[in-house]
This record gives C-alpha cells, sequence and structure tokens, in this order.
C-alpha cells in the first residue's frame, strides 16, 4: 500500500487545528495534531480528532437524491439534479421575480472559504438581496451593527496579546472555539489563558454559568440572564462618576460624551446590583479593575448576543472600550494585520457612524428591519436577517421567497421560532439543500445535493486571517479524492449560474470564467489579490507558518478625514429605557403569568452550532442535549436527576432530559439551541438520543431588534414541570 502523511487542518469549527493526516491508497487512515505548528504546538479540539468518522459516516451521501411524489428520494446524477433546479429556478425568476429566490449559507458554509464570495456573486448576478446567514441569527449587532451606528478606531482595539485586562461576557472560547480579536484567541485557548494568566492579566468574566473561562477567571459575575445591558451601563457609570475613563482620549475623539453620561444616571451600583443579583462590591470592583487596564478589551459571546438587548449590548461593549481608550496609538505595531488581504493603511483616527449602512432593501416584514452590513473576511457584505427568513417565505405578495438554497445549515433546527420555521420550509416551491447527510431540513428538501467533505478540498484560512495574533496562514491541499457523485458548496452556485447564464464576479471585481469551471485555487487567487504574501507562496509552503512581513505601525490621522465616534446616537435613550424597564418588572413576568426561570443558550464541546445532533457519530459519545439546572432547584421541584421534564413557555413546550449542574446559577435553565427533531411531535420520544428544540419556545416576532430582527433565543421565560 502506498502510505502517505499530510499536513492540513480542519474545518470543523472555528479553530482551523492543524493536523497531519495518514492516507492510504486514497483512504484517510487517522488524523493526528500537527505538533511542529508554531501557533497551536499540536493543540486540537475533540471536533477534529473525529474526521476519519466523518469522512466515512455510514450515513454519509455519495450522490444526490429528488424526492419522488410519495415522498421518497431517489439516487439522481448530481449533473441531471442541477439541470432540474435550474430549470425550475428560471420558472420562479420568470414568475415572480428576483427576489422570490434565496440562499442560506449556515455556519458550515463559513468553513470554506469560497463559498461566501461564490454565493453571493450569484445573488448579485441575479439581483437577488435574499441572501441569509448564520451570522444574523446570532450576532448582526457585533459584525455590523455596532460600528455602523457609533464608528470605530482606525487602528484597532487591543489584541489579547498586548492586553493587562479582559472583560469577557459570555463567551466560553474553551468550548466555543470562537473569538473575536480581544477574547481569548479560538487556536488553543487553554494556553492562551495560562499565557495570560502567567504574566499577570487579569479577566473579568460575566456569564450565569460557572463556565470553563469563569472558573479560571479573576473576577466571575454570575449574573441574572438578560441583563447584560444593565450591568454594561452601570460598569459605565461607576468608570465616569469615578473619572477612570481616558479623558483626552475622549476630548479629542468622542463625541456626546455628556449626554451618554447622563443617561446613565439611573444605573448606580445599587440599582444594578438589585437587577443583576450581584453583589454591590463585586461590580464597584469589576469597574475599576477594567479601569485600570492600562491595555485590555471588552468582548461578547453568543450569550449576550441571543438575549435582550443586543444592539445596546454591543453599545455599551463598544463605549466600554472607547471611554477606556483601548486602542492602538500612533506609532503603536499592530500585532496582525492580515496576511490575505492588502495592506491598507491604519490611521489612529475614529472613523465616524456610518448610517448608510442600515439603508438598502427593506424586509416586507418591518420597515424598521432591513439589509445588514457584516464585516466579514471578504470585506463588507450586505445580507438579509435570517431572524424573519421564514416570514418573508410565509407573507404572500411581491417579493414572497419561493425557493431556498440551504448551504451549510440546518435551519429546522437553527432558526427561531421552529413552528414557523417549519411551516415555511413547507410551503416552498423549491427547496434545495447540499448536505453531506441528511439533516432535519434536508429530509424536507425537494433535492439534496452530496457536498465533499474538508479534507476532500483545498482551503485556506481566509475567514480566520486577521485572528490570528502573528501573520499566520495556511492552505491546505485536498488530503483525499472524495468518492461518488459529490460537489464543493460554492460549485453549486456556479454550476447553477452557468445554467442560469449568469456572470459571476468575486467581489464585483474579478470575473469568474462562466465557461469553464475554475479550479479552487482559481477561486482563492481572486478573493486574495494583492494579499500582502502571494498565494503562490501560501500554496507551496507544506503546513501553516508565520510570515516575515514588515512590521504594520498605526499611522497618525489624516486631518481631511478624521472624524469622531457618537456615544448617544438616535434612539439609544429608548434602548436604555426599555432594558432599565426589563430589569425593573423582571423577564419572568409576562402577560400570561409568572414564568420563575430563565432558559439560557449555551455551546457544546462536542457538536457543532447550526447542525446539532447531525453529527451523530459525536452525539453517540454521549452528548445529547440535556436541560442543565443547579441540583438545588431540582430538588425543590422533586426532579430527579435524569428525569424527562417539560419546559414551558407562553409559545409552547418541549421535553428536556433534568441533569443537575451545580455550576449553574439557581432559577437558570441551560440548553444549546439546535437540536432535536420537527415540531410536530414525531422526535419527543427520542429526546434522550436527539435532545429538544429550543426554538419551540419562541415567536421569532415577539422582541424583533431593530434593523437586524434579530429573535429573543436566550434567557426565555420558562416554567419546570413534570410531564401530564
Amino acid at each position: 500500500m502506498a502510505t502517505r502523511q499530510v499536513k492540513t487542518y480542519c474545518r470543523f469549527c472555528h479553530a482551523y487545528c492543524p493536523m497531519v493526516a495518514t492516507v492510504e491508497d486514497n483512504r484517510l487512515i487517522a488524523v493526528e495534531p500537527d505538533t511542529d505548528n508554531e501557533i497551536y504546538g499540536g493543540y486540537t479540539c475533540v471536533k477534529g480528532r473525529q474526521l476519519v468518522e466523518q469522512t466515512y459516516h455510514p450515513q454519509r451521501l455519495q450522490h444526490s437524491l429528488k424526492r419522488q411524489a410519495d415522498g421518497s428520494f431517489e439516487t439522481i446524477g448530481t449533473s441531471r439534479a442541477l439541470d432540474e433546479i435550474a430549470t425550475k429556478l428560471q420558472d420562479i425568476l420568470d414568475r415572480h421575480g428576483p427576489r422570490s429566490i434565496a440562499s442560506y449559507n449556515g455556519t458550515v458554509s463559513f468553513q470554506n472559504s469560497a463559498t461566501h464570495p461564490v454565493a453571493k456573486a450569484w445573488h448579485v448576478a441575479l439581483d437577488s438581496p435574499s441572501y441569509y446567514t448564520s451570522i444574523t441569527i446570532d450576532q448582526p449587532a457585533k459584525v455590523g451593527i455596532g460600528v455602523a451606528r457609533m464608528g470605530y478606531w482606525g487602528g484597532g482595539n487591543h489584541t489579547w496579546r498586548d492586553s493587562n485586562v479582559a472583560l469577557i461576557i459570555g463567551n466560553n472560547t474553551l468550548v466555543s472555539h470562537f473569538s473575536i480579536p480581544g477574547g481569548i484567541p479560538s487556536f488553543s485557548p487553554s494556553n492562551a489563558l495560562r499565557e495570560g494568566r502567567k504574566r499577570g492579566m487579569k479577566i473579568i468574566c460575566v456569564d450565569p454559568r460557572r463556565s470553563e473561562v469563569a472558573s479560571r477567571a479573576d473576577l466571575h459575575l454570575q449574573i441574572k440572564p438578560g441583563q447584560d445591558a444593565v450591568l454594561l451601563a452601570g460598569l459605565i457609570h461607576i468608570i465616569l462618576e469615578e473619572n477612570l475613563h481616558d479623558a483626552e482620549f475622549c476630548a479629542q475623539h468622542i463625541r456626546n460624551l455628556e449626554p451618554f453620561k447622563a443617561s446613565l444616571g439611573r444605573f448606580t451600583p445599587d440599582y444594578v446590583a438589585a437587577r443583576t443579583e450581584l453583589e454591590r462590591d463585586d461590580i464597584i470592583a469589576a469597574a475599576r479593575l477594567f479601569a485600570a487596564g492600562p491595555r485590555g478589551t471588552a468582548s461578547t459571546g453568543t450569550g449576550p448576543e441571543m438575549g435582550p438587548h443586543p444592539n445596546l449590548v454591543q453599545h455599551l461593549v463598544q463605549s466600554i472600550n472607547a471611554i477606556c481608550g483601548r486602542h492602538y496609538r500612533a506609532g503603536e505595531r499592530l500585532p496582525n494585520a492580515g496576511v490575505l488581504s492588502p495592506l491598507a493603511p491604519r490611521l489612529a483616527q475614529a472613523v465616524p457612524p456610518q448610517p448608510e449602512w442600515l439603508t438598502g432593501v427593506r424586509s416586507r416584514v418591518s420597515e424598521d428591519i432591513g439589509e445588514v452590513t457584516v464585516l466579514t473576511a471578504n470585506g463588507p457584505i450586505k445580507e438579509m436577517p435570517t431572524a424573519i427568513c421564514a416570514d418573508e417565505i410565509l407573507m404572500e405578495g411581491p417579493g414572497q421567497i419561493k425557493a431556498l438554497i440551504c448551504v451549510g445549515g440546518n435551519p429546522l433546527l437553527a432558526w427561531p421560532g421552529q413552528e414557523k420555521a417549519f411551516r415555511a420550509l413547507q410551503g416552498l416551491e423549491l427547496l434545495v439543500c447540499i448536505d453531506y447527510k441528511l439533516s432535519a431540513t434536508a429530509e424536507l428538501a425537494d433535492y439534496v445535493i452530496g457536498s465533499k467533505l474538508c479534507l476532500e478540498r483545498d482551503d485556506l484560512t481566509v475567514l480566520t486571517d486577521i485572528w490570528y495574533e502573528q501573520p499566520y496562514s495556511h492552505y491546505a491541499r485536498t488530503v483525499v479524492e472524495a468518492e461518488g457523485d459529490v460537489i464543493e458548496e460554492w460549485e453549486l452556485f456556479w454550476e447553477l449560474g452557468k445554467r442560469l447564464g449568469l456572470d459571476l464576479s468575486i467581489n464585483q471585481q474579478h470575473p469568474l470564467d462562466m465557461t469553464e469551471k475554475p479550479t479552487k485555487y482559481d477561486i482563492l487567487a481572486r478573493m486574495t489579490t494583492g494579499s500582502r504574501v502571494p498565494l503562490e507562496e501560501i500554496y507551496n509552503r507544506d503546513g501553516g507558518h508565520v510570515y516575515d512581513v514588515p512590521d504594520v505601525i498605526v499611522q497618525p490621522a489624516d486631518p481631511a478625514t478624521r472624524g469622531h465616534m457618537d456615544l448617544f446616537p438616535a434612539g439609544l435613550a429608548d434602548e436604555l429605557e426599555a432594558a432599565a424597564r426589563d430589569a425593573d418588572h423582571g423577564l419572568q413576568l409576562t402577560a400570561g403569568g409568572e414564568y420563575p426561570y430563565l432558559l439560557v443558550s449555551r455551546r457544546m464541546k462536542n457538536t457543532f452550532n447550526s447542525t446539532g445532533p447531525e453529527l451523530s457519530f459525536l452525539a453517540a459519545k454521549g452528548t445529547t442535549n440535556p436541560a442543565y439546572i443547579n441540583p438545588d432547584d431540582l430538588a425543590a421541584l422533586n426532579i430527579a436527576d435524569g428525569e424527562i421534564i417539560t419546559i414551558r413557555s407562553e409559545r409552547g413546550e418541549i421535553p428536556a432530559v433534568a441533569q443537575g449542574s451545580p455550576d449553574i446559577k439557581r432559577g437558570v435553565v441551560s440548553m444549546a439551541h439546535c437540536w432535536g427533531a420537527a415540531p410536530d411531535g414525531s422526535g419527543d420520544d427520542k429526546v434522550r438520543e436527539i435532545g429538544a428544540n429550543t426554538n419551540r419556545l419562541i415567536d421569532n416576532l415577539d422582541h424583533p431588534e431593530k434593523y437586524s430582527g434579530m429573535a429573543r433565543q436566550s434567557a426565555i421565560a420558562v416554567k419546570l414541570c413534570k410531564p401530564g
């Protein structure tokens, strides 16, 4: 047998752990950590160590499927399936116009570096704004709305390596492996945390559970769920009242400091302590510790982003960073300005708010909701908010979505308001999924296109390029050739574009050959035109590498373009009032009665967000989706550990397996949000194996966030009952 070893990296999650794959005669035999890698040092997460099992999963699709009249699936050649899909899309386009054709690009789609640029190019060529991704399910404020209405600092925020203090709000990087720069790096996060602590870094963690990060923090604020905005307002109130802010920086680069300060008057330590269920002295200590810095960053995870008032939470996070001057100044060196994009000047000045980012195509659901511009590795991209996609499918009239292409996601389980999502997906004229196995959503599809998996394709660390704290990049070549009749996600859009007579262009600047299908390298070359390190050089290197590129020094401000960040934009006073009103009345008190528990979202080590139990080879190792509850609460309710209970909200109910967990704050239930089956009850008797879907407990329009339509998917008021 011909045996070889190939350096590659895992694309299960955002960690991108380097691996060494052993291959015999085009069959993957084993994967092991790449101990030579200078960034990771041999670190891998549990998901990456399962690549062999995923590649040869017994339910793996190695062909495409077409739904028959009786509801069953029949194998179909992929090329023929694409012909039929294109014909149906053309008919829908002719009858209903381009907006009627949509795509949803889930979390898995981000792990294939070419998917989003080609998918977006397809939408632009089609003139369809109906482009949706998982970003707007859980963090549109962080990646778009926040900087649009406040502005940002051109020189960048402090990174982990350069920080003395970190305020980490609802982000458990040790499990999620996701962190925007400033939080714990997701590349060997345990080592990064140890390194930070060793050099004296102070860590403040805000989380209703004593998470893996919270247990290692200097100060853990075990907050009442849903009160993150109140806490942040209180921290800023203390910093400003005690003059702990960077007054010189604020005077030069910030406007509306005084009205902003005045708007926070009610958020005194006593007020905040009563509503967050935190100790007054701990709140004051946290404010002073963060303000002392002198370097550091506040950052959030999807916990607070999916809870109440995410736009306000993100604005307050940006505000506390700004008033404390947590930014690189002129003459300072940036740890990493990226490898794969052209070097743009980094100026020590504020970039003012850009409210035009909040304009564009409006949702038919509400004029307050519309296209959101999100900042991606490929530059700013406009997309429609996924929270209201089901409504766009169900609402009749011009612009109604009739066809949906689902890429790398599982909307039946992931979209907020599962009952509505189920009806919407069933009501489409055409549902196409590209997936490696039959997910809960794919089971509803008209066509399922078999997809390649990560070691069966070339890839490049585009997504994480600026997240590293050194100029690192890795081009991973195909490890094993895919078996069967399967394609990559980006190929689906190129093939449909060819059949529909579209001209696709990456970033609207680099046309693709629409006669001869380009290679993956061709796509990546167009995406990285003018990169600091030529793509050819990265391609020809074996494994990941830190590149010797000139230091990037923050330059002095340009007087002609300098602006100010705005701490008190229009509408902020109303948002603060709404957050205070919720805090005063308690999120558990609702029109239909008292629901004494708050259900919060969580990440799980063995599963991949946005697909949940579909990675069943991981679930089989013992991970389902229990309802984690404090043992004292279980005892008070006379519920035994492992007992099946009913979790009920005003909107619905789900079964769940109760599991005692002393790290959970009393009055809180903690569950992951992308599990279970269809909301018709067909999977309820399998709750121990497949969990339950918390999106059945909400309606996506109960608390829609302005601009993004973001649904409240955490801090859900519930009661716990024994079945019957």
